[in-house]
């Protein structure tokens, strides 16, 4: 499951229109309320008509549509390397045959690997949402759909023959249908004034020709969702998800590229950065590229450590989060880490966990993982998870486990996967009375490791992305790609910037060695990919302080310099010399 760190309000200030009410006029093409009633009247015709003699019928049936209008943007070197605006469409038919009691899914779904399937190749919708073709690619979508879940319902029945599926109890949850419309807004991104801004700030980079392969950009979705089911739920939403993002890399004299980057996760065109805010992205990347360069490679480290808020919130995410998906405790491939440990003590006392899609910031940042109404029509709620250091709950679509049979509106997908639980906004919090200043965890993490005899102790400010294993082949570790990181000598306090290491563990292990915890709360945002797809998270937390952990050298390969320098930047030398002047650097006497 690796994570790459891609709701607030309803953007615009959208309010859910009252049972019974239409969403507004879309940019083009029909209205969002004739595609719902479209929608309405082939799921009827399909309710009606899908029978086949001595096989089981449909219970559920879900219709879905989700309509991306995208902008992408890249830049570098004055250039514009990127510059389109998508339209998307798909569909996604969601059919339960059975009962409730027993249906065709088997093992929560997670090995059911849609993209696979002959119904993967039958997504596409009229990007025109052209109301005959749109029911064209339904009726398509739903024979295929079914047929696979005839099959299935009987491999389900296949199974039972020769295992005992002790961990199963019903097959879907029994919830309320919802209405929910919202009217989508018009406005457009502004993609000719960013395009002129993106191409603007570019040259700055030919200033810096050791800077390989710089780019700004700009990645904008707004993402229109449709749904309707048999039960009665009628859901239209609109969510705008934008990053900004500025990046590149430098060649360490031992031949590393090593990587610098800032990103700005918004949901809304006010949240943008101004000129001055993104001028400050370059310049923060570029003295970050400056100091790599002369940063220390580290083949390995173990002691204590603290992690500030956005390293902590990953480390959460990856050790804890993925572990409390509901669909993890009813699938025979998975080892159910925390399954028995509700009402015992995983953490410190006083941090609490919870998961709160409803949430829209953490002080003035939009939060990536906000959302209104899940993927399966189930309003999101707050999932406590973990009170006062001790395990409380799960996080459940409408697969019912052991400990719950109803969803707390955290079914996700990416609109091609089959639904599962997964996290929004995975938030960790610490009681006001036991959290320690910034200032006091430093002096503490340092104590600590005198105290353990060790030499060093570690200060990771930011992780930029993490992956782990759930299943029980594979070994139960985490890991997290290091962007930041420090090591404080215990007898000087001298910080030395360490780089190409990666933070390993194993979730118990890690969660049992938190020690403390404080300072300012930090969010980190992206895309979590899993089982059901690629879907928008966020997460906060406060810096935590971690008795021991390890790192581990990453994966590297070296490489030689580039026999010119890049073709802006030739001042008409040829291999090293034109490379070293360049970087500024001053030529070795006697050299030619």
């Amino acid at each position: 499951m690796p994570d790459r760190p891609d709701q607030a309000r309803p953007f615009a200030d959208s309010q859910p229109a009252a049972e019974g009410g239409a969403a507004s006029e879309p940019q083009d093409g029909p209205s969002a309320s004739t595609v719902l009633a479209a929608m309405e009247a082939e799921l009827a015709r399909s309710v009606e008509g899908l029978k086949v003699p001595a096989n089981p019928r449909p219970y559920y049936l879900a219709y879905a549509l989700r309509r991306i209008r995208g902008v992408e943007l890249v830049a570098a070197h004055g250039s514009l390397l990127r510059n389109r605006a998508t339209d998307r469409s798909s569909v996604f038919v969601d059919i339960r045959v059975g009962s409730r009691r027993f249906d065709n899914l088997v093992d929560g779904g997670l090995d059911a690997e849609a993209t696979e399937r002959e119904s993967a190749d039958w997504l596409a919708a009229p990007d025109d949402l052209d109301l005959d073709e749109l029911r064209v690619a339904l009726w398509k979508q739903t024979q295929l759909k079914f047929d696979e879940a005839i099959e299935d319902y009987y491999e389900h029945r296949k199974a039972l023959v020769s295992e005992y599926l002790r961990d199963e109890v019903e097959a879907f949850s029994h919830e309320r249908p919802t209405i929910y419309i919202e009217p989508f807004d018009a406005t457009e991104f502004p993609r000719a004034l960013w395009a002129d801004t993106l191409r603007e700030l570019s040259r700055r980079f030919l200033e810096h020709p050791q800077v390989h392969d710089p780019r700004l950009s700009i990645r904008a979705d707004r993402l229109q969702r449709w749904l309707c089911t048999n039960e009665g739920s009628r859901v239209v939403t609109e969510d705008r998800y934008i990053e900004f993002s500025v990046e590149g890399w430098v060649l360490t004299d031992d031949g590393v590229y090593v990587e610098a980057d800032r990103r700005f996760y918004l949901r809304s065109l006010d949240e943008m950065p101004d000129r001055e805010a993104m001028d400050r992205a370059i310049d923060d990347v570029l003295a970050e590229l400056e100091e790599l360069a002369r940063a220390e490679p580290c083949s390995s480290f173990i002691g204590p450590a603290l992690l500030a808020g956005q390293a902590a919130a990953t480390v959460f995410h990856e050790a804890f989060g993925h572990r409390v998906e509901g669909e993890r405790f009813v699938s025979r491939g998975e080892t159910r880490t925390f399954a028995h440990k509700v009402g015992q003590r995983i953490l410190p006392p006083g941090l609490d966990i919870y998961d709160d899609p409803t949430r829209t910031h953490v002080g003035e940042e939009s939060l990536w993982g906000s959302y209104r109404i899940d993927d399966q029509g189930v309003p999101a709620e707050r999932a406590n998870l973990v009170e006062d250091g001790v395990l409380q709950g799960f996080l459940t679509s409408r697969t019912p486990t052991r400990s719950s049979h109803r969803s707390n509106g955290h079914g996700r997908h990416d609109g091609v996967e089959g639904i599962m639980a997964r996290m929004g906004n995975l938030i960790a919090e610490g009681s006001p009375e036991r959290a320690r200043s910034w200032d006091d965890l430093v002096t503490d993490l340092v104590d600590l490791a005198r105290r353990q005899g060790r030499t060093h102790a570690a200060l990771v400010r930011r992780i930029r992305a993490g992956e782990t294993s759930t299943g029980s082949y594979d070994f139960q570790v985490f890991k997290g790609e290091l962007a930041d990181v420090v090591l404080i000598e215990v007898s000087t306090g001298k910080h030395t910037r360490i780089r190409d290491v990666e933070l390993i563990g194993t979730p118990l292990s890690a969660l049992q060695r938190v020690i403390a915890y404080g300072g300012a709360d930090e969010a980190d945002h992206g895309f979590c990919f899993a089982e059901s797809g690629a879907v928008p998270v966020s997460g906060v937390s406060p810096a935590l302080l971690i008795s021991e952990v390890e790192l581990q050298q990453s994966s590297t390969t070296a490489f030689h310099e580039p026999l010119l320098p890049p073709p802006f930047a030739d001042d008409g030398s040829r291999g090293r010399r034109g490379r070293l002047r360049a970087r500024g650097r001053r030529r070795p006497r006697g050299e030619t």
